[in-house]
C-alpha cells in the first residue's frame, strides 16, 4: 500500500485532507449533542437505583403473596378431601357394626334354639328309659301289648321326626329369606349412596366448569379493556411529545425516528435514546429528545398495570 501512495502522492494528500474534515465535523456534532443531553440528565443515578430496589421488593412481595394463596388453596383442598374420607369411613364402620350386631343376634337365637332342642331331647330320652324300665318290670304277658304299643309309638315318633324335620327346614328357609332380604336391603342402600355421591360429584364438576367459563369471559373482557387503555396511553404520550416538539430551522425533510424512553414513577424521564432514524441529523434528533424532556411528566396510563418503564414509539410529526 505504501508503494502505491509513493507513486501517487497527490492522492495521499487529498485523502488525508478529507479524513481530517470528517473528523472535525464529527467532533463538532458530538459536542453539540453532549450539551443538549446535559440540559436534563442531571444527577439521576440515585433515583434509578432506588426505583430498581423498590421494583425488586414489589416483585418479591407479589411472588410471596402468590405462593401464600397457592398454599392456602392446597390446604383447603386437602382439608375437604380428608373430611370426605372421614365421612365415608364413618358410614362404612356404622354399616359393619350393624352387620355384626345382626350376626350376633342370629347366632344367639340359634344357640338358644339348639339348647332348647337338646333339653327336650334329653327329657325325652329319660322318659323313654323310664318307660322301658316300667315295661320290663311288667310281666311277659304284657309283651305283646307292649310290642304293639311300641310299634305305635315308633310310628308316632317317625311322624314326629318327619314333622320336626319339616319345621326345621321351614325355619331354615325363613332365616335364609330373611338373610337375603337384609343383604338386598344393604345392597340397595349402598347403590343409593353411590348414586347420590355421583350426582354430587357431577354437580360440583358442572359448577367448576361454569366458574371457569365465567372467569375466562371476565379475563377476555378485561384484556380488551387493557388493550384499549394501552393504545390510548401510548397515543397520549406521543401527542404530548409532539406538542412540545419544535421543528428545527432549515429542516425540509422530517424523517421517522424510533424513540426509546426510559421513565420512572410519576412519568419522570430517566433516559432518551434512538433506534432506526434514517436520514435524520443530530439537530433533528436533539429536537425530539428536547421535546421528550419537555413533556415530563409523561401521561399516566388508565390502569396502573399498563405502566411501562421502557417506552418505544415511532416519532412521525407529519
Amino acid at each position: 500500500m505504501l508503494s502505491e501512495f509513493r507513486k501517487h502522492p497527490l492522492a495521499l494528500l487529498v485523502s488525508l485532507a478529507l479524513h481530517a474534515l470528517l473528523i472535525g465535523l464529527m467532533v463538532f456534532n458530538l459536542s453539540s449533542v453532549d450539551k443538549l443531553q446535559d440540559i436534563k440528565v442531571g444527577p439521576v443515578a440515585k433515583t434509578v437505583q432506588a426505583e430498581v430496589v423498590n421494583q425488586q421488593q414489589l416483585d418479591a412481595k407479589e411472588k410471596q403473596k402468590q405462593l401464600e394463596e397457592k398454599r392456602k388453596r392446597e390446604a383447603e383442598k386437602k382439608k375437604k378431601d380428608l373430611e370426605a374420607k372421614k365421612l365415608a369411613d364413618k358410614k362404612k364402620k356404622e354399616a359393619e357394626k350393624k352387620r355384626k350386631a345382626e350376626d350376633k343376634k342370629k347366632a344367639e337365637l340359634k344357640r338358644k334354639k339348639e339348647a332348647e332342642q337338646k333339653r327336650k331331647q334329653e327329657a325325652e330320652r329319660k322318659a323313654t328309659e323310664k318307660r322301658k324300665a316300667e315295661e320290663k318290670r311288667k310281666a311277659e304277658e304284657q309283651r305283646k301289648a307292649d310290642a304293639a304299643k311300641a310299634a305305635e309309638e315308633k310310628r308316632k315318633a317317625e311322624e314326629a321326626r318327619i314333622a320336626e324335620e319339616k319345621r326345621k327346614a321351614e325355619e331354615a328357609r325363613i332365616a335364609e329369606e330373611k338373610r337375603k332380604a337384609e343383604e338386598a336391603k344393604r345392597a340397595e342402600e349402598e347403590r343409593k349412596r353411590k348414586e347420590a355421591e355421583e350426582r354430587r360429584l357431577a354437580e360440583e364438576e358442572q359448577k367448576r366448569k361454569e366458574a371457569e367459563l365465567k372467569a375466562k369471559l371476565l379475563a377476555e373482557e378485561n384484556q380488551r379493556r387493557l388493550n384499549s387503555l394501552q393504545e390510548a396511553y401510548k397515543l397520549a404520550i406521543f401527542q404530548k411529545v409532539k406538542r412540545n416538539w419544535i421543528r428545527p430551522a432549515g429542516s425540509e425533510k422530517i424523517p421517522e425516528c424510533w424513540v426509546r424512553v426510559l421513565q420512572g414513577p410519576g412519568g419522570i424521564i430517566l433516559d432518551v435514546t434512538f433506534g432506526t432514524c434514517k436520514g435524520s441529523t443530530n439537530t433533528y434528533r436533539a429536537s425530539i429528545e428536547n421535546a421528550v424532556y419537555k413533556a415530563e411528566p409523561l401521561p399516566k396510563p388508565g390502569d396502573p398495570s399498563l405502566f411501562e418503564r421502557e417506552l418505544n414509539f415511532n416519532f412521525k410529526p407529519e
